[in-house]
């Protein structure tokens, strides 16, 4: 019990410094400027959280580490979600344009759908 308490007690005082700290700056994070960046990162910072995450006890660095991963994927994330709300946008194109045999829509939009969707399902070396 009194291990528990004191790993509460130094997450609380991590947690305090951290969020006082982040009035001024948060945890170095890579940015996702692009889709291949983004699953890049994604597949690097997984793979980390991974291992942390399958301890069976972490600690309150394994915390911290974690903690600081999460900026990292939740920039990939954010760069993922809006592409796939443009995907979504362009496919939507698609299926009405095939509703209204529409060969010009279906060419342009089915261009970009396909075009972007490439880059999620094609896999990329990253560096």
């Amino acid at each position: 019990m009194k291990k528990l308490l004191a790993t509460a007690g130094c997450l609380l005082l991590t947690a305090s410094v951290a969020q006082a700290d982040e009035k001024y700056s948060h945890f170095p994070s890579l940015d996702a400027p692009t889709t291949t960046v983004a699953l890049c990162n994604l597949a690097a910072f997984n793979q980390k959280l991974q291992t942390i995450a399958k301890k069976k006890t972490l600690t309150p660095e394994d915390m911290v580490k974690v903690h600081e991963l999460t900026y990292t994927l939740e920039n990939a994330v954010i760069r993922l979600k809006k592409d796939l709300d443009s995907i979504a946008v362009d496919l939507e194109k698609v299926h009405k344009a095939s509703e209204h045999l529409d060969l010009k829509t279906i060419q342009s939009s089915g261009k970009d759908y396909l075009t972007a969707t490439s880059l999620l399902v094609t896999p990329k070396e990253c560096s």
